[in-house]
């Protein structure tokens, strides 16, 4: 009798253990998924960032750099798929009235840096 019950008892535990893998899968997400989100918001973040510095200053902020010493951000922000501050590749502007960076992405195919 108690081993009926004890094979109820695991397989009862087995189908829990299932279903919680099937329903939290797509909410527990691993961690290369996890960078994957901090780098698309901290992309838009930064986008936003070199706007406003556009509108304020009428040009295009010239550097990461400038934007520290300008007090728009405390400091470059590692890429987080890279793991380092040197690895972000800037989109530059072609028009040479408006020189200046216009995008940012990760650049971690370029630097073989993958984690």
């Amino acid at each position: 009798m108690w081993k009926k019950a004890v094979f109820v008892g695991l397989g009862g535990l087995g189908f829990g253990l299932l279903v919680s893998q099937v329903i939290l899968h797509k909410y527990v997400t691993s961690p290369r998924e996890s960078r994957a989100r901090v780098l698309v918001a901290d992309v838009a973040t930064m986008r936003a960032i070199f706007s406003q510095y556009t509108l304020d200053h009428h040009k295009r902020p010239p550097s990461l750099d400038e934007l520290v010493s300008a007090g728009y951000i405390k400091k470059i922000p590692p890429d987080p798929m890279a793991g380092r501050i040197d690895s972000w590749v800037l989109e530059w502007s072609d028009d040479p009235k408006t020189p200046g960076i216009i995008g940012i992405h990760s650049g971690i195919y370029r630097w073989g840096c993958q984690k």
